[in-house]
């Protein structure tokens, strides 16, 4: 029995978000089915974005809605996941590629003939990765704080004016 990469867990790790200890799914999987490890990145066939995969999920069995890919030594996946979500010609191959009429996907083909842009020394890729992705955990939090300080204004208006 291997746990299942689930979208809250893609979510979570492309903002940074902690995921509580909630049981996963777990399936029976032969041993040649795809796992993730440490250092993949994946590609989410429904969101067409792209989330490094975080220590935790080492292991995990993903289903087709997901692609993974593991980057060559010349390529850092913090700066494959900023090219594949951000860099407007990666977006445009990306979606002149789309198949499908109702449920449009990328293939594995399309991603490994991706016409990427001249690759900037190591150290910078990693820099870039490593600030994008801070960001989108930075901005996750502040999306998170904005909810919870609504909830508590909701809370306290309930109490007002109820008072005889």
């Amino acid at each position: 029995m291997k746990p299942v990469y689930t979208q809250e867990q893609f979510a979570a790790d492309l903002t940074g978000e902690q995921t509580g200890n909630d049981p996963q799914p777990l399936l029976p999987v032969p041993e040649d089915v795809w796992m993730i490890q440490p250092g993949d990145v994946v590609y989410s066939q429904s969101s067409q974005t792209a989330s490094p995969a975080s220590l935790e999920r080492g292991g995990s069995v993903i289903s087709q809605n997901y692609l993974v890919l593991r980057p060559e030594s010349v390529l850092d996946p913090g700066y494959l996941v900023y090219l594949l979500n951000e860099d407007p010609g990666i977006r445009k191959q990306l979606v002149s590629r789309l198949q499908g009429s109702q449920l449009q996907r990328v293939t594995v083909k399309d991603l490994e003939n991706l016409q990427l842009p001249p690759l900037p020394k190591m150290e910078v890729q990693k820099a870039i990765g490593e600030v994008y992705l801070w960001q989108k955990r930075l901005t996750f939090l502040r999306e998170k704080s904005i909810q919870n300080r609504e909830k508590l204004v909701m809370a306290s208006l309930k109490g007002i004016g109820n008072e005889q």
